[in-house]
């Protein structure tokens, strides 16, 4: 790989996570998973993730806890190393999608909660029970997507 080609892929790395920031991810959460996502491993050490992206081991730390608690990435260690690795999730989105559902129930219950205590015949209950109908109808609807996002995974297999 040429110095354009390093420059090339940092430029976009960065606009990438920038992409993520603005979509609500923390700003060194985002250059974490960028970087991870441009690696053809999927996998850098803390270390080299601080290198890659010019900060500290501290950044980095925070960082990569946030993407492991809202599962994007994991931890690891191979076996007889010395150092953690960070790596990015298989199939990270629909991993991601496809764990929201217990967040999403929680939503859901919290505004039939307010519903029944506010009632219908109120503005903030109907707010809650348009919540509540919302969240159920995300919940079917992603479930059928992933549904389908997972046959046409198994189709792109055995045709490539």
């Amino acid at each position: 790989m040429t110095r354009a080609d390093e420059g090339a892929i940092a430029g976009f790395r960065e606009r990438f996570a920038q992409i993520m920031v603005e979509s609500g991810m923390p700003r060194m959460a985002a250059r974490v998973y960028a970087a991870l996502l441009v690696t053809d491993s999927g996998k850098l050490s803390a270390a080299e993730l601080a290198e890659r992206l010019g900060v500290g081991a501290p950044a980095i730390s925070g960082a990569v806890k946030y993407l492991v608690q809202v599962r994007l990435v994991e931890r690891g260690r191979e076996p007889g190393a010395r150092h953690d690795f960070c790596r990015i999730h298989e199939h990270t989105w629909s991993e991601f999608i496809s764990q929201s559902d217990p967040v999403l129930v929680r939503v859901q219950a919290g505004a039939d909660e307010g519903t029944a205590l506010l009632g219908l015949d109120s503005p903030a209950g109907r707010r809650l029970d348009e919540t509540s109908r919302f969240f159920a109808f995300m919940r079917e609807e992603i479930k059928q997507s992933m549904a389908k996002w997972s046959r046409l995974q198994a189709a792109d297999r055995r045709a490539g």
